[in-house]
């Protein structure tokens, strides 16, 4: 496994592996969003770890204030090609190292972009930023996997074409991270990336939010609002400070 592989993953064979992700699965998060938490026309939004700005474009479209925050300038300059109705704006950084303070009333992380980082306290000090970057009535939305569920649906193979690329991808539990190899293979040429998430239980993650001043309001289990159980595939955190 290759250290800070996220630092090399993050371009256009991304988006190649991950162009079902699709703006359909972006605006039915946004409509939870909405139906839970009252935003005013003119909120202040910070997409943390943005990627190529599926949210951050359609919130902008909607009338809100909106930045975009991502290491990838790969990724950045993708969201802002698209970015054209309603500008949102993006920023090249670290979500270590927020270059903002008590300025948000929402801060979100969406699509698994934490767990990134080999220590707890790496990790942990990503919530201490979003708590920095909310202003006092700020709330944040956290949406992450259900670590048991990617435990016992995990497949250690799996072969695709897409586009002009076969795509294998193979995974593995390694300790207490989901680790996965992807190679991308063209015209008889392999490139390979890496993925390595850490697998944080729900109960790990209230730990943490609640040690960087975070409170737990809701979670929900998948996109649609369902509610969180022990086999959703996913953990939506809806909070507060």
């Amino acid at each position: 496994m290759v250290e800070n592989w996220y630092k090399n993953w993050f371009g256009n064979d991304y988006l190649t592996v991950y162009a079902h992700r699709d703006d359909n699965e972006a605006r039915q998060l946004i409509n939870l969003i909405q139906k839970q938490i009252k935003l005013e026309p003119d909120a202040r939004i910070l997409d943390v770890c943005c990627g190529q700005g599926r949210h951050a474009i359609h919130l902008a479209q909607l009338g809100y204030h909106v930045f975009g925050i991502d290491l990838s300038r790969r990724l950045l300059e993708v969201a802002k090609y698209q970015n054209e109705t309603r500008p949102a704006y993006f920023i090249q950084s670290d979500m270590r190292w927020l270059p903002v303070k008590n300025t948000f009333d929402l801060v979100l992380n969406l699509f698994t972009s934490f767990g990134y980082f080999e220590s707890d306290e790496e990790n942990q000090r990503v919530f201490l930023q979003f708590r920095s970057a909310l202003n006092t009535s700020g709330r944040f939305v956290f949406d992450y996997f259900n670590s048991a569920h990617v435990v016992d649906n995990l497949v250690p193979f799996h072969t695709e074409q897409i586009g002009d690329a076969v795509v294998e991808q193979e995974r593995n539990i390694s300790g207490s991270r989901v680790k996965k190899k992807i190679n991308l293979i063209r015209e008889g040429n392999t490139s390979t990336f890496y993925e390595s998430v850490k697998l944080y239980s729900p109960g790990q993650i209230q730990s943490m939010l609640n040690k960087s001043g975070l409170k737990v309001i809701q979670i929900f289990g998948d996109y649609d609002g369902s509610p969180f159980k022990e086999d959703s595939s996913r953990m939506i955190v809806f909070g507060g400070r």
